[in-house]
């Protein structure tokens, strides 16, 4: 399929959020593996014949009333997560002592297992992130029951992608915006998550960007970092 028609697809089913642009960039692998996820196909994030047929049947004309759109990580949100994690193409031992490869994959988020000596190509590397992030969206989804912002929805999941689905679902920060709790205690609460210490800098740009709408400032990578994430599709 093209992938400027692949991209018109994606986002006319509301999983794709970025520019129509004609490039397989880390935005559009992650919508065709969120489609690919809601069509009981595999999330590699690759448009084969098999997920251009489902495309093809799920733009086809339908009696019942569209469903809403899934609210996903914006272009700007994958860029500053990107950044955040790296993207390292041999496996390597994070600061707490887990195997690590790509854009901060390891064994807890599925296939592959990271082990010392493997390598990954950038594009395997690619998939494997969109595969990956789809079921950190889904997790913030599931633990908010109010409607956010794109920045605060990518702020979410670039947290949930750091500190799991399990810590997300049982943080006090969830709690707290579906409370409707003041910015200042959903921030500072944020900011509890802080172990290791040398992950408060990350912590404290995700507080940052919960809180900034893009419109006034873009995230940055670190709170440390002097140039704003450039935005990609």
């Amino acid at each position: 399929m093209d992938t400027t028609a692949l991209q018109r697809a994606l986002l006319a089913l509301g999983f794709y959020r970025g520019s129509i642009d004609g490039i397989i960039g880390p935005a559009t692998k992650a919508a065709v593996a969120a489609f690919q996820r809601g069509a009981g196909l595999y999330p590699d994030g690759i448009a084969g014949p098999k997920t251009a047929t489902a495309l093809g049947a799920a733009q086809e004309p339908s009696q019942a009333a569209p469903a809403p759109p899934r609210q996903s990580t914006s272009a700007i949100g994958l860029d500053a997560l990107i950044a955040r994690e790296a993207r390292r193409l041999t496996a390597y031992i994070d600061s707490v002592g887990v195997w690590t490869i790509g854009i901060g994959h390891t064994a807890a988020a599925g296939a592959p297992v990271p082990y010392r000596g493997l390598t990954i190509t950038r594009a395997e590397c690619d998939a494997i992130f969109a595969r990956d992030i789809v079921q950190y969206e889904d997790a913030v989804r599931r633990a908010v029951t109010v409607p956010l912002a794109d920045h605060q929805f990518d702020a979410l999941t670039s947290i949930c992608y750091n500190i799991g689905t399990g810590g997300l679902m049982k943080s006090s920060f969830v709690k707290l915006i579906n409370a409707g709790a003041p910015a200042s205690q959903i921030r500072a609460a944020i900011l509890a998550w802080r172990k290791p210490p040398e992950i408060l800098s990350r912590r404290t740009a995700e507080a940052d960007q919960f809180m900034t709408p893009y419109a006034t400032r873009l995230p940055k990578a670190r709170s440390t970092d002097a140039a704003p994430i450039k935005v990609a599709a």
